[in-house]
């Protein structure tokens, strides 16, 4: 057991570390890491504006993490739920007990939505689900 804590106090530290990291870039600037699918086809996918919302998330900025990207902002607490209990999971019984418990249906709903999201904040009428730049 105390290698599989050893093992999540890792993994925590270093999604600890990225926080940091991304808490001290400039604004609007995210992780730094393009999106090679909005460079090749110049259209947004659904991950696009992400690590500028989480940023905005950690300095407690709401709204300019909903207007970059409200599907990621709104599905983090899920996330972060997901991920801690696996990550209990994994030190109390050595596997992941938790994702046999999700239905694949709600999976592939999630799939679907965030494949939807991808597509309508492309079209003109939809606009306002495209990552934008506010003023600081």
């Amino acid at each position: 057991m105390k290698k599989r804590i050893a093992t999540v106090a890792a993994a925590a530290l270093i999604a600890a570390a990225a926080l940091v990291y991304l808490y001290f870039t400039g604004e609007g600037e995210g992780a730094g890491i393009p999106c090679m699918f909005h460079q090749i086809t110049g259209f947004y996918c659904s991950g696009c504006g992400a690590s500028r919302a989480l940023r905005s998330i950690l300095h407690f900025d709401f709204y300019r993490a909903l207007r970059y990207n409200a599907i990621f902002t709104l599905c983090l607490p899920l996330f972060a739920v997901y991920f801690g209990s696996l990550s209990v999971s994994y030190i109390r019984f050595g596997k992941d007990r938790v994702s046999e418990k999700i239905s694949m249906k709600f999976v592939w709903i999630f799939i679907a939505l965030a494949l939807i999201y991808g597509v309508l904040r492309n079209v003109p009428a939809f606009s306002f689900l495209a990552p934008v730049t506010l003023g600081g």
